[in-house]
């Protein structure tokens, strides 16, 4: 029974996990620290195109709350 359940948790776990990949394309927040400029983009390993640094924080965007 426990093994059921264990299945079931793990199912749902990865349609989370697939449910936040899909939302992180082309949303992901970006904010150099060197020069401050800010954007959205699509890839984590994006660095600044104002400036040329990967000094950069990331924010998935559907962290934000809607309003």
């Amino acid at each position: 029974m426990a093994e059921v359940k264990s299945n079931k948790h793990n199912s749902i776990i990865a349609q989370w996990q697939e449910k936040i990949k899909i939302a992180n394309r082309n949303n992901i927040f970006f904010h150099c620290r060197n020069c401050n400029h800010e954007w959205v983009d699509s890839s984590f390993d994006a660095i600044c195109n104002n400036c040329g640094n990967n000094n950069v924080e990331r924010i998935c965007c559907w962290q934000f709350p809607d309003g």
